[in-house]
This record gives structure tokens, sequence and C-alpha cells, in this order.
């Protein structure tokens, strides 16, 4: 059991769990409810971003299977309201105090933001837990987990990806080839010169009009 005190509020004990098949840590908070913490599985860094723009991630509650309604298992309850939702947040947000996490709370079936002081107490236990996170030993393990995991989505979601882009520029070389074509040709045509009319060709229709009128002129 680990006890944290987080601002002014009383000490917080706290049930540490990490689950190496999804790659997940949940902390279960006395008396309040649980806060499971992850990586957010869509996002993919570059492999040069520094770590601070890692998107991480924190679920409302027990486990990374998010639902609005009815509320996940276990929801983190404050003063007397259960919270929801599932917010990524990046590492350069542990920087800020707070962190801008915008909990939400549920009325009837349709979600809304928690109030003031629900988001700054949220805020202030969520910024605790993930930085006890993150500076335990096994923590890399767990992210290597998280992508083993989520693997087999990220294969398929960047095949069709990959696929969808490969035609882009497919269709992109055939518009750069068929735009050279025209211009090739139109280049060719202006070098050729102005083309002169062919002796067996009727008159040009401003000639016709410039002899029309010398002839009227002269009556």
């Amino acid at each position: 059991m680990l006890t944290f005190t987080v601002g002014s509020g009383p000490a917080l004990e706290v049930a540490e769990f990490a689950d190496f098949t999804t790659g997940c840590a949940l902390y279960r908070v006395d008396r309040v409810g649980t806060f499971t913490l992850d990586w957010d599985s869509g996002h993919h860094n570059d492999p040069e971003d520094p770590d601070a723009v890692e998107l991480l991630r924190v679920t409302y509650g027990a486990g990374t299977d998010f639902r609005w309604h009815p509320p996940m298992p276990d929801a983190p309850v404050l003063f007397g309201i259960t919270l929801a939702g599932q917010e990524p947040f990046t590492r350069g947000a542990l920087g800020r105090n707070p962190m801008n996490l915008r909990p939400h709370r549920m009325i009837s079936t349709a979600p809304a933001y928690a109030p003031v002081g629900v988001r700054r107490r949220t805020n202030a236990i969520v910024h605790t837990l993930v930085d006890h996170w993150l500076d335990q030993p096994w923590t890399p393990d767990l992210r290597r987990a998280h992508a083993h995991h989520h693997a087999p989505h990220t294969l398929a979601t960047y095949s069709t990806r990959l696929a969808n882009t490969e035609q882009r520029f497919q269709d992109l070389e055939r518009e750069q080839a068929f735009c050279r074509d025209v211009i090739d040709r139109a280049s060719t045509i202006l070098k050729n010169g102005p083309v002169p009319a062919p002796d067996n060709a009727p008159p040009s229709p401003d000639t016709t009009a410039a002899t029309t009128s010398t002839a009227t002129n002269g009556r």
C-alpha cells in the first residue's frame, strides 16, 4: 500500500497494480476509486520526438475499455461526484500545475464537465499518481507490453493507411505525368511559332473587314 499527500487534502492510501497483458497501471485510491494510466494507443511519436510530446492517458475507472455509460468499474468519486471520461495528456503537461485535465461527470446518460473544485482535486491526484508511475523501474517494460497488446490494431490501421497513401501517390504520379505531357505539347506548339494560313484558306475576317471598309470610304 502506498501513501501520498496531495495538496491540503487528507493523505491517500493507494494500492498499485500493473497489468502486463494490456500494458496499463491501475491505482486504486482508498475511498475514492481507481485511476488507470497508460499510453494513448492511437498516437505514435516520431522516433526523434522529445519525451515531452509522448502522449499518456488517464481513464477514470478500472481498465482501458472505455465507455461513457454505464460508469467504468470502480470509477473515482470526489466530493460526491462520480468521474467519467478518458483523457490524453503529454509528458510536458506534468510540468504545469495544474495539468489542465477536464474530467467529466454523467448527468443521466450525457457527459458534462465536473465542477471546478472536482477538476482541481482530480488534477492534483492524477499528477501525483503519474509522477510515481513514470518513476518506476518496471514502467519501460509496461510500455513494451502496451505496444505488444495494441500491435495487431496498429498493424491493421497503418497497413490500410499505407495502402491509401500509396494509392494517392500513384494518382499523383499519373496526374504529374499528364501535366508534364500537356506542358511538353504546349511548349512544342509555342516553339514552332504562329501557324501561317495556307494559300487555299479563306481570308481572315480581319482582312475582309479592312477591305470592305476601304471600298466603302472610296465611294
